[in-house]
Order: structure tokens, then sequence, then C-alpha cells
């Protein structure tokens, strides 16, 4: 069976021309080529405007459209450092074309732009114009919510390091009759906060952490996390990038802010490492129903899911495939950038890539054709 990229590649119709795409390049398109093409036209059709730096002065500098297609190209064909990406546009005109340069820049010209782009949320923008676009009065049944490894090449942070000062406090037990002020939990805290202010809350920087995998083993990894909210055909609405050491139910109230102002769901799935109360309370207040299996630890505190439930619970499966998508197909084997401002932006070209061939094999293929391998 083909995959979605070789359909999607050989799908001349989506193009809204009546000749072949292939007539306009000198070189052989291949169906990637062809896919990348296709995902490029659903992406840039919502792209923010690019401020451009340019005054008049000087040389011109190189087109930041462009620059922005061979950073995803870079994460479309899996490309890990940009000295490769220079390299291959150099040699592929094709993907020079579809990028748009007449001329290569320089690998120290993409690292700038990196460090600029990376600051400016573009790709952040892009997602939600395309989501809350193409699912405008449509009801999404079920958003799936998980998190994934992303090792990273970079000295990890002490969790120390990042640990406020706690306000000093009277030493001792409390006098008879005296009560002391509770201070409130992040995720009481996360009810009151906007939720771009709750994410920046977060530890952001590169740590280690340990994950028990779906074989039962701990797997350890240096690195970043990447949270993801998908929809039942693993559109990606939402994504935040963290540093390894937060919990997954750290970051379940602000991403359930932010995707609620882009779709209209009913459903919230959550794995165990989301259990807890306030979550499900705040989830409930929105008019929506939390499904969230059980932490092992608390299992005598919640009831078993009923038989339905647990049918709806396997819909959570979608989001473990857009992971695996992400991972083996639209991101480099190796990160080979530092700094959570530039892994960010790395992961998200993949995830603007993945949503844009998603939204392509369901908003535009023949039916017939919508699924694959």
């Amino acid at each position: 069976m083909k995959s979605i990229t070789e359909i999607i590649g050989g799908a001349q119709i989506l193009f809204d021309i009546s000749f072949d795409i292939q007539d306009s390049f000198e070189d052989y398109l291949t169906t990637k080529h062809r896919a990348f093409l296709h995902a490029l036209r659903i992406i840039e059709e919502h792209f923010p405007a690019v401020a451009s730096s340019y005054r008049g002065r000087g040389r011109r500098p190189h087109d930041d459209i462009a620059i922005i297609r061979a950073f995803m190209a870079k994460s479309f064909f899996q490309i890990e450092t940009t000295t490769a990406l220079v390299e291959r546009l150099r040699c592929d005109s094709s993907l020079r074309r579809i990028c748009g340069f007449k001329v290569v820049p320089s690998p120290s010209t993409f690292s700038r732009r990196l460090a600029v782009y990376a600051n400016s949320h573009l790709l952040e923008q892009a997602l939600s114009a395309m989501v809350s676009h193409y699912y405008k009065d449509t009801l999404v049944g079920h958003l799936s919510r998980d998190s994934t490894p992303i090792p990273a090449r970079e000295k990890p942070i002490k969790s120390r390091e990042n640990e406020k000062p706690s306000p000093k406090r009277k030493r001792g037990r409390p006098k008879k009759g005296e009560e002391r002020p509770k201070d409130k939990t992040r995720l009481e805290k996360q009810l009151q906060q906007s939720p771009e202010y709750a994410l920046s809350q977060l530890d952001t920087q590169c740590a280690w952490c340990c994950k028990k995998n779906s074989q039962g083993k701990i797997a350890h990894w240096k690195g970043y996390k990447l949270h993801l909210d998908v929809t039942d055909h693993g559109i990606p609405v939402t994504s935040v990038v963290t540093g390894a050491n937060v919990h997954d139910s750290q970051v379940a109230i602000p991403m359930e802010k932010l995707s609620m102002s882009r779709i209209t769901h009913c459903y919230s799935v959550m794995d165990a490492g989301y259990d807890a109360g306030i979550i499900r309370d705040f989830i409930k207040d929105q008019g929506r129903v939390a499904i969230v299996d059980r932490n092992k630890r608390r299992k005598h505190q919640r009831p078993p899911m009923c038989p339905a439930t647990k049918e709806r619970y396997k819909v959570r499966s979608t989001v473990e495939r857009s992971n695996a998508h992400l991972k083996d197909w639209l991101l480099p084997k190796k990160l080979m950038v530092r700094g959570h401002a530039k892994v960010q932006f790395t992961l998200m070209t993949g995830v603007v890539c993945l949503a844009g061939i998603k939204i392509l094999q369901l908003f535009y293929l023949p039916p017939e054709q919508q699924y694959a391998a």
C-alpha cells in the first residue's frame, strides 16, 4: 500500500491546473517534491506576513519566504544540518526552484535567519490559522493529547538551577488556632492565567528525564518534550515544546485553552499522565468530557471506565501515530540546533508540514484515496 506522501504527490488534481506540473521544471519531480509543493500551497495560504528588514540601502537580502520554505524542506526531506541543506539546494534544481532561490544563501545566512524566526512564532500563527480555517463551523469529536521525547545534543541544565527561590516563612509548627495560607499549586494557578503566560512559567531548558515506555521499560533521554493535540484524523491543533523534565499534566490546561480557541470539540482524551482532578474539572466546566486513563497510584480514587468510555479511549492512538509520523518522516533523525527557541522552530516546521499533509488528505483527496499505510 502507498504512503500518504506518495498518494498526495501523485494527485495532479490538487494543483487545480490542466497541465502537468513537470513541464515547469527542467529536472524530474519526484513524488516527494510534488507532495512538498502541495503542502506549501496549503500552508502559505495562512502564513502571516513577514516584516522585511530591508530599508533601501546596501545589497537586497534574500527573500524571507524562500528561506522559510527551505527550513520546512529541511524537515520534510529529513536533512540534518544547515550545511547539508545548502548542498541539497545547490544540487537539486527542482527543490531550489520550489523554494524560490536564484542564488542559494550561505549556511551563515540560514543560521542568522533561524535566530530571527525562532523568536517570531511565525509557524505557531500559521498552524493556528490553518486549523481555525478548515475547522470553522465544524464539530470535532475527539481531541487527543500526548507528549513524545525529543533527544538533543546540548548540555542539560540541572533542575536546581531552574528552581525559583521560595518565599521566606516562619519556621516551626503553627501556634494553636493559627492558620497559615497554603500556596496554590501550579495547576490551580493556571486556571486564572492566560495560556501564553502559563506556558512561559514552565521549564524550557534542555534537561534529563526518564519515562516508562510502551514496553514497560524505563527510558532515559536528554533534551525536550513535544506536546501535541490532534483531531480524530491526526491534524495537529496545538503544539508546545518544553524541557524534558516538565510533567505532562503541567501543559494540559494551557493546551486545552489554546485548542478550544481554535476548534470546537466534545471529548479530550489523555493517558494516565494527565490524571488530575483539577484537569478533569476544568474540562467539565468548559462543557466538554475528559476521558483520562486512571493512574495506578489513584486507582482506588477513580472509578473504572465503562465499556463505552473504554471504546472511545482507543481514539488516543491517533496522537501516537501522529508523533510516529513526525519522527519517522518529517523530522531530522538528529537535532543539530541548540536552545529552546531554535528547537521549537525546527519541530514546528515538521508539525506544520504534517498539518498540511493531513489537511490535504482529509479535505482534498477523493474518499477512496484518503486512507493509506
